[in-house]
C-alpha cells in the first residue's frame, strides 16, 4: 500500500473555504469525490494518510498485518450514537467508501484543532474528544480523531489534532443519508463548525479554571 505524504494529503483537500488564513487556531477542509483530474478520492486513503504522517517502516507494517500501521502520536475512533464497535479505522473507512453512491460529491470534512505546545498531549486529545462527542456524535456522525506532534520530528509547527468525519449519517443498520448541515455552502460550514469548536473550547477552559 503506497504511502501518502502530508503534501499529497493536502492536495486531496479543498482547504480553508472561509479564508480565515494559516494563522488560525482552527482549520477546515473538504474532501470531494473527484480530484479534478478525472480520478476519484477515497475517504479510506485520507484517513490512512492522517494516521501516517511519517512513512511507516517495513517492521511497523509487518507488525500490524492487514491493519494500517499508525505513525501519528495518538488516535481515537468516536462512532455515532448507537453504532456497534468496529475493529479498526480501516474497517470503518473501507466500509464507508463501499457505501458511496454515484452523484455524491462531498465525501468527508476534516477539522484541524491547533494547540499551544505548553498544553499536555492528553489535554489536546481530551479537548478534541469532548468536542467530537458533543458536536459530531449526537448528529449520528462517526469520526476519526488523530493527534500530530510535529515536534517529534523536530519541526516547529504547532501540535494539532485532526478530526476526519464522513458526511453520511451512521446508524446501527449502516450508513444512510448525507447529514443536512453538509448541504450548506463550504464557507458557511467552516464558520459554523469553527463557532462550535470555540464554544466547546471556552467551556472546557472555564471548567478547568474552577
Amino acid at each position: 500500500m503506497k504511502w501518502i505524504s502530508p503534501a499529497q494529503t493536502m492536495d486531496m483537500l479543498y482547504d480553508d473555504p472561509a479564508r480565515t488564513g494559516p494563522d488560525s487556531n482552527y482549520g477546515f477542509a473538504l474532501l470531494w469525490a473527484g480530484d479534478g483530474k478525472g480520478g476519484a478520492h477515497r475517504v479510506a486513503d485520507l484517513a490512512r494518510a492522517k494516521l501516517q504522517p511519517r512513512k511507516p517502516t517495513a517492521a511497523e507494517i509487518a507488525a500490524v498485518g492487514e491493519d494500517w500501521a499508525v505513525t501519528a502520536a495518538d488516535y481515537r475512533l468516536l462512532l455515532a450514537d448507537g453504532v456497534g464497535d468496529v475493529v479498526s479505522p480501516r474497517e470503518l473507512f473501507e466500509r464507508y467508501d463501499a457505501h458511496i453512491q454515484p452523484g455524491q460529491n462531498l465525501l468527508a470534512v476534516v477539522q484541524t484543532l491547533r494547540f499551544p505546545a505548553s498544553l499536555p498531549r492528553h489535554g489536546m486529545m481530551h479537548a478534541a474528544y469532548m468536542y467530537t462527542a458533543l458536536c459530531m456524535q449526537p448528529r449520528h456522525l462517526s469520526s476519526l480523531i488523530v493527534q500530530h506532534m510535529p515536534s517529534d520530528a523536530r519541526s516547529s509547527r504547532s501540535p494539532h489534532v485532526h478530526i476526519v468525519t464522513p458526511v453520511l449519517t451512521h446508524h446501527l443498520s449502516g450508513f444512510a443519508a448525507v447529514h443536512a448541515m453538509f448541504d450548506d455552502p463550504p464557507a458557511q460550514m467552516h464558520r459554523m463548525f469553527e463557532d462550535d469548536w470555540h464554544r466547546i473550547r471556552t467551556a472546557l477552559e472555564e471548567m478547568s479554571a474552577m
